[in-house]
């Protein structure tokens, strides 16, 4: 038996999870990749956060390669959510309570609304959820940052309509 067996039904301590999410932090998108350019262009126009920036691109990541990329962490509530995505993005807990708090990156349609109440995720991976239309209009290579703007309200409306 695996003498590093861990019971993923149990709720991981956050100091533990660090540890072993250290080598899970994703690479940074081939230099000249229209999608990291999209990135930060888009944390740029949006005046993006850093722990922001940093979870928009777990988003991608988790989107577009699948959730199996984590390993199934569960989350007691909302405080153990917020402690763990700060240890993942190596990040203040307030920053994260902040951006969670806000619910921004919802409202500009990047994440997935989840629980209707804003209420935290059984499950990390859940916390990464980016929409379908966020990954399709990332991907695109834009001329000016005020084509990639249109695309993010073009893909906005078509999220709104589809609801």
């Amino acid at each position: 038996m695996d003498s590093h067996h861990v019971d993923l039904s149990i709720p991981t301590d956050p100091v533990e999870l660090a540890s072993r999410l250290a080598a899970l932090e994703p690479s940074p998108p081939p230099a000249g990749s229209c999608i990291g350019t999209n990135l930060d262009t888009l944390a740029r126009l949006l005046n993006f956060t850093p722990f922001e920036s940093q979870w928009l691109r777990w988003f991608y990541c988790v989107r577009r390669f699948g959730s199996a990329i984590l390993p199934v962490i569960p989350l007691r509530d909302a405080t153990h959510g917020c402690t763990v995505l700060a240890l993942l993005c190596e990040m203040p807990v307030d920053a994260v309570r902040d951006a969670v708090a806000s619910r921004r990156l919802h409202a500009w349609g990047l994440l997935d609304r989840g629980d209707a109440d804003g209420a935290m995720p059984s499950l990390l991976s859940d916390c990464l959820l980016a929409t379908d239309q966020f990954v399709e209009w990332i991907e695109q290579p834009y001329d000016s940052d005020t084509d990639l703007l249109k695309a993010l309200c073009q893909a906005q409306v078509s999220l709104q309509a589809s609801r």
